[in-house]
């Protein structure tokens, strides 16, 4: 079985997947000699969708290389762990744990929950440049056989090579290292299914750009805030930063939908205008532990009138605090 895993890798070229698509849904665009009829193919949707030769898209060193192991299959073999499946606490479990190379592991879990996996949560490396991240792989081809499968230079393979094999923690490497990934975890997602990348200030434009081209930017749900830690810190000599985020994009957003309350939920105080529920909270900074005057500010009603703070609220008893009241309405 492995020897035929290796045999068929070796025809495989990037965009494999979309071509065999392709022909399997428009075979009338493909000519006798093999090559695809664009203007037949802008027949089928002219009227459905507008077509534009106009559009942008993020490029960098090794980016098809990246479509071509992804679209490889893994010669690797998932093993039990019997020590570990033994343990009473893990003996009825319905859990699925996968220990190895994470592209390896998106590769065997397609094959067995493909576009069926709801809720997908990545921590991948920062690339702050101290976090020891360095990409490599574990491929091997030659100089000519890349030119020859991504249609590239020699220098352009040579210098793919060069990053793969000797290491790299640049964004080219960072990015090639991610996009391999996200364009496998795309087919485990469900089509009312969701995926969560944390990332920091290093990436998070390449990143945003990238899960656009692999997600659909018509699929971003959201970039979350995530406020990490209470204090800046000295993390960086210039701006230091108290957050990270979250990037969130569904598997197809016409199907997504999230049911966050419940009708039990905090909210269960009814607008007699509007009927939309909704509860009472406060604009009070929960992370300090002193109040002070100075830090009050009014908020304008519509009549004019300027409302201050009002009320007390005490924090492990660290003396009292003023507060804000604030409608907060779903």
């Amino acid at each position: 079985m492995i020897k035929d895993i290796i045999a068929a890798n070796e025809g495989i070229t990037p965009n494999n997947k979309e071509i065999t698509i392709l022909r399997e849904y428009f075979p009338a665009c493909f000519h006798a000699d093999g090559s695809f009829d664009l203007a037949r193919f802008k027949e089928y949707l002219n009227d459905k969708v507008f077509v534009t030769n106009e559009g942008y898209e993020l490029r960098f060193l090794g980016k098809s290389y990246a479509r071509l192991m992804a679209s490889v299959d893994t010669t690797t073999v998932i093993v039990p762990d019997e020590e570990h499946n033994s343990k009473p606490e893990n003996a009825h479990s319905k859990n699925v744990y996968i220990s190895g190379d994470n592209l390896d592991a998106i590769k065997h879990l397609q094959k067995a929950y493909p576009y069926g996996i709801k809720c997908v949560f990545i921590d991948p490396s920062y690339n702050t440049g101290s976090d020891g991240f360095v990409y490599s792989d574990n491929f091997h081809y030659t100089q000519q056989e890349l030119v020859d499968k991504l249609n590239i230079s020699a220098d352009q393979a040579r210098r793919i090579l060069d990053l793969a094999k000797r290491g790299s923690s640049s964004h080219s490497a960072w990015l090639m290292f991610m996009y391999s990934r996200l364009l496998n975890t795309r087919d485990l997602l469900s089509c009312d299914g969701a995926i969560f990348i944390t990332i920091d200030d290093n990436e998070y434009a390449n990143l945003k750009i990238l899960c656009d081209d692999v997600f659909g930017e018509n699929n971003f749900l959201g970039s979350f805030i995530w406020h990490k830690k209470l204090t800046g810190g000295y993390d960086n000599d210039a701006v230091n930063t108290q957050h990270d985020y979250v990037l969130t994009y569904a598997g197809d957003a016409e199907y997504f939908s999230v049911n966050l309350r419940s009708e039990d939920s905090k909210y269960k105080l009814i607008d007699e205008k509007t009927g939309r529920k909704f509860k009472w909270d406060s604009l009070w900074n929960v992370g300090g532990l002193s109040y002070s005057a100075s830090l009050d500010y009014p908020i304008e009603a519509p009549d004019g009138t300027e409302i201050w703070p009002i009320g007390q609220r005490f924090l492990f008893g660290y003396g009292a605090r003023n507060v804000w009241s604030l409608n907060v309405t779903i």
